[in-house]
């Protein structure tokens, strides 16, 4: 059985996002950058953009001088993570296997789908339609054989086109196109594409007339791989990612704040929120996340590992303090902040060997734990608002005290 393997992207994702979410944008040249710095890259420009010379990489002073009317954007990472994984739900409907590339971008095989939903080219059609209508976003779609050809002819067509390459036909699709449309790495861009310009090799149908033998002496020992993608043939399967249990809460904060204290107690009543599901679950976190969105849109996400694991606040609070503090390094209001719990493991307690008198320390973390216990009784029989911690009392909306 032939494989059918599709290589699906929204091209320009965070813009097209961006446009989604505000019209006045369309086409307007638009470019993504991680601050408004002039020293600060571009990381995504649009096509109106790139007509003026805005390309990613590029300094935004440098960009502004090229395109005085450009738009810089910042990343919007929770945003732009809630769509991916949106769109994620509409692909796993149709393929058992898909393969994220990057936000916005997927490999999925559709091999073996034909009596569910038709031809490949009519399931990918179907496919992109419904991303359109659900979503707004516009794809485009190389269907192949392997996932070499299908993500090249994903690039060499504009949405919301789909290319087709019939199986026998990759080495001949490939033929006129440069090298560099090979998935190089950039290491081998730099020191291999010099080699081959200098042998008046071009195209990647001059580096399938070459024998193997013979472009292993220009090569070395990467010249077997190169030599194959040059026929079209490309093994590696589709991956799908691991899929990790995670546990979240997210607190938007309105008005936006920039009081360290209030934030600090924000997050503590974050742990409240995420630990309670842990203890439940009977999981213990060995990876906390803290994503953290400005009130000028900017978003950035920390993260840090936690080696033993646990699911008691007192023990992740230090954890996420840190977080903050290599976060909020800005004069500009916090508008919204997401606590995330990951690499989950099933809880094991361990018992103690020999029962020792109780220390004369008055609130050792054993004690915490059995107090933390008796919070989540008196929140699970009377409400979680029942009873706070005097850190969180002023994070709380007026409307949701208790009385």
């Amino acid at each position: 059985m032939d494989r059918q393997i599709v290589c699906f992207s929204i091209p320009r994702f965070s813009i097209s996002l961006a446009r989604l979410e505000n019209p006045s944008l369309q086409k307007q040249p638009i470019a993504v950058a991680g601050s408004q710095s002039s020293r600060a890259p571009i990381t995504e420009a649009s096509q109106e953009a790139q007509h003026d010379g805005v390309l990613p990489g590029l300094l935004v002073r440098q960009a502004r001088q090229r395109c005085p009317s450009l738009h810089i954007l910042p990343p919007r990472t929770a945003y732009i993570r809630q769509a991916h994984h949106a769109l994620e739900n509409t692909i796993r409907q149709f393929s058992p296997v898909w393969e994220p590339i990057q936000p916005g971008h997927f490999f999925f095989d559709l091999t073996g789908t034909t009596r569910l939903f038709g031809l490949a080219c009519d399931a990918t059609m179907r496919i992109k339609r419904e991303i359109t209508q659900q979503y707004g976003l516009v794809g485009v779609a190389g269907l192949a054989s392997n996932k070499l050809v299908a993500r090249i002819a994903s690039t060499i067509v504009g949405p919301p086109q789909l290319c087709d390459i019939r199986h026998g036909s990759e080495e001949a699709f490939l033929a006129p196109l440069p090298i560099d449309t090979l998935p190089l790495s950039s290491h081998h861009i730099k020191t291999m594409l010099p080699v081959l310009a200098d042998l008046n090799l071009h195209t990647v149908q001059d580096l399938a007339d070459i024998e193997l033998d013979q472009l292993e002496i220009i090569l070395g020992p990467q010249a077997r791989d190169i030599h194959a993608w040059a026929h079209g043939t490309d093994t590696a399967p589709v991956l799908c990612p691991p899929q990790q249990p995670q546990i979240s809460a997210t607190a938007t904060l309105a008005p936006a704040e920039i009081d360290l204290a209030r934030l600090h107690g924000t997050l503590y009543e974050l742990l409240e929120r995420v630990c309670p599901q842990l203890r439940t679950q009977q999981r213990m976190c060995h990876h906390i996340t803290l994503d953290l969105q400005y009130h000028d849109g900017l978003e950035l996400t920390t993260s840090h590992a936690i080696q033993s694991g646990t699911y008691w606040e007192i023990d992740l609070f230090p954890y996420v303090t840190k977080l903050l503090a290599r976060s909020f390094k800005r004069r500009i209001r916090v508008s919204r902040l997401t606590l995330r719990a990951g690499q989950l493991t099933r809880a094991v307690e361990q018992g103690e060997l020999f029962c020792e008198e109780a220390k004369a320390e008055p609130f050792t973390p054993q004690k915490s734990h059995r107090l933390t216990q008796s919070l989540d009784h008196i929140r699970t029989r009377f409400g979680p608002q029942a009873i706070w911690w005097g850190k969180t009392h002023a994070t709380l909306h007026p409307s949701s005290r208790p009385l």
